[in-house]
This record gives C-alpha cells, sequence and structure tokens, in this order.
C-alpha cells in the first residue's frame, strides 16, 4: 500500500480524525512522563551529556589536526601536474625537491620539449605518465614503477641548466621508448647508445623549434645554447674515423662488459644520428626492442635479428640500415 503523504500534509482534519488525535497524544503523554517509565533516564541523560562532551573534545582535536595539515601544505611547493596532456598526449609530473632556481613548470616544459621531438613520431602510441624526482646521483630510470603504474625518472640538474635537463631527459625518456627492463642483457650497452644518440637528436631538434616556438616567448634566446650543447658532444669525437663496425669489434668486449661506457657509447651515437635525423620517423622502431625472449640477449647478432623481426615492414628497411653499421646482417 502506498501513502500519498503530500495529501495527507494539505488535507484539513475531520472531526474524527481530530478525536483520534487527542487519544493518541494522551496516550504517549502517558507512556513517556509515567513515573519509573521515562525514554531517558537520569543515568541516561547522564552518559548522554558525557558522550556529548567527548564528541565535542574529539571535534576540537580534529579541527586541530586539519589546521596542521593545511598549514603544512601551504608550505610546500606546487607539484607541476598539467590538466591535459602536452605534445600528443605525453604527461610529465615533476615532483619537489631541490632543483635550485628552477621552477617546477618550467622544469616540465623543457622536459615535454625534450621528448616531444621525438615523441611527435610516435603519435599513435599510448603511454602513462612520467613522474620525475630531483637525483643528487645522476640520471637513471627506475624499474619500480608508481603507485598508479607510472614510469619514475631521476634527473641530477638545477638551476636553469636547460640543455642539461633536456639532454638527461630525452635520454631517460629514450629508455621507456625501449621498454627497458631489469633483465640480464649484455646488449644494453646499445640501448644505452641509442638513447645518447635521442639526446642529440632531441637538443637539434630544440634548438630549432626554440627559435620561433619556444615555451615561452622569452625563451627563444636559450636556443643556441642547446644547439651548443649538441654540438660540444659531437666536437669531441671529430677526431676519430673509424666505421661503427670496426669501432664495436674494437670494443666489444667492453661494451658488453660495461653498459653505460660513455666515451664509447657516445662514439657509435655520433655516428648513429645522421639515421635517425633522415629518417625521424625511425624512432618509432624503438617501441620494438626488448619484448624479446631473454636469451636474445646472448649475441648483438640475435639481439637486431630479434628486433628486427619485430618491427613493421616499414621500419625493416632501416633496422638492416642500423645492424649493417655494424656489419651484421639481420636476414639470414
Amino acid at each position: 500500500m502506498f501513502v500519498d503523504l503530500n495529501e495527507h500534509e494539505n488535507r484539513t482534519p475531520g472531526p474524527r480524525s481530530r478525536g483520534f488525535l487527542v487519544i493518541l497524544v494522551a496516550a504517549l503523554t502517558i507512556t513517556w512522563f509515567a513515573p519509573g517509565n521515562r525514554v531517558i533516564g537520569d543515568e541516561d541523560e547522564s552518559r548522554l551529556r558525557q558522550r556529548i562532551t567527548e564528541l565535542e573534545a574529539e571535534n576540537r582535536a580534529l579541527r586541530k589536526i586539519i589546521t596542521g595539515i593545511q598549514g603544512a601544505l601551504k608550505s610546500v611547493p606546487k607539484t607541476s601536474i598539467p590538466q591535459e596532456g602536452d605534445a600528443g598526449g605525453l604527461r610529465v609530473v615533476i615532483l619537489p625537491g631541490d632543483w635550485g632556481s628552477s621552477e617546477l613548470e618550467d622544469i616540465r616544459r623543457v622536459c615535454v620539449s625534450s621528448a616531444g621531438a621525438i615523441w611527435s613520431q610516435l603519435s599513435e602510441d599510448g603511454l602513462a605518465p612520467i613522474l620525475v624526482r630531483r637525483s643528487q646521483t645522476g640520471p637513471i630510470s627506475l624499474y619500480k614503477r608508481g603507485e598508479g603504474d607510472e614510469y619514475v625518472v631521476e634527473l641530477d640538474t638545477s638551476n636553469n641548466a636547460w640543455a642539461q635537463c633536456a639532454f638527461q631527459f630525452s635520454h631517460e625518456f629514450c629508455h621507456i621508448l625501449c621498454n627497458y627492463r631489469n633483465v640480464p642483457n649484455r646488449q644494453l650497452w646499445f640501448e644505452e647508445t641509442l638513447c645518447d644518440c635521442a639526446s642529440l637528436f632531441a637538443l637539434r631538434q630544440m634548438a630549432e623549434e626554440w627559435k620561433t616556438k619556444a615555451p615561452y616567448s622569452n625563451w627563444t634566446s636559450y636556443a643556441p645554447a642547446l644547439g651548443d650543447y649538441a654540438a660540444d658532444r659531437i666536437k669531441q669525437y671529430d677526431g676519430q674515423t673509424d666505421p661503427v663496425s670496426a669501432f664495436y669489434q674494437m670494443h666489444r668486449e667492453k661494451l658488453e662488459e660495461n653498459a653505460n661506457h660513455r666515451e664509447l657509447n657516445g662514439y657509435i651515437a655520433v655516428k648513429l644520428l645522421p639515421l635517425f635525423e633522415k629518417t625521424p620517423s625511425a624512432w618509432q622502431s624503438l617501441r620494438y626492442i626488448n619484448l624479446g625472449p631473454k636469451k636474445e640477449n646472448t649475441s648483438f647478432e640475435n639481439y637486431l635479428s630479434g628486433w628486427h623481426d619485430r618491427v613493421p615492414a616499414k621500419h625493416k628497411q632501416f633496422v638492416k640500415k642500423v645492424a649493417a653499421e655494424f656489419g651484421i646482417d639481420v636476414t639470414r
């Protein structure tokens, strides 16, 4: 049975209804206030008052805690969290830290710009957000992901050193594109080399872009410094003319023993740079590295062959060219 409450609220009680109400009120009065039968007795009332006093004290304590938290939050620098993705959906979050005079939002824009030079070639891909933390011991991409499955990158830079910041972040960003993973890999030096190459590529692209489209209009003057930073690194190898294949054979053991041999990585990166600058879309091919079985890492030939087999048809020719630089035929 459904009762229309509105109808009853708007209806004036008739004589029979009024009589019923009088009887009901009288009965309730006798029940509630009869001696020894009160709904809230003296003992219950005392307990209720005591509980109210306790709740008021708890409320005051909670207000103090909330006030303390609000005060603490005001003293913490705001994290640079973009409302929407930049550069084709790329999401970069800069966490507070000892960044010197660098503002969090400025760091984020440099990172997005440096990664964007490569990410623009992979617009169809999706990527988890990247959390960026301050490091005092060198840049690194952590294997352990964030609580929301974010990538975690640490940079060792501060005080508006934008060229250094761009170089470091684009290098670590390349590791993400290469599907970096924590497995035994004697060919990890090749990934490190590609990431050095990515840094040079990004800086040279930024140097051109920032001439007219810097993150801020008054940052256009930084454009030459970005190009100079890359040029200085390339000049280190001006006196070396060894073909990549001969250089690799000469230093193969050192490369496999130490993936972070910067002088060796840097030389090969400089030699591979023209291939990527001639075919920028080839950065898409890096998304197919490190996806094979661990045994693929036992030899460089197997490593490159696995990469070649996984890339789409449009990138196979590029991978062949890279392999040919090392004197390796991936089609055998």
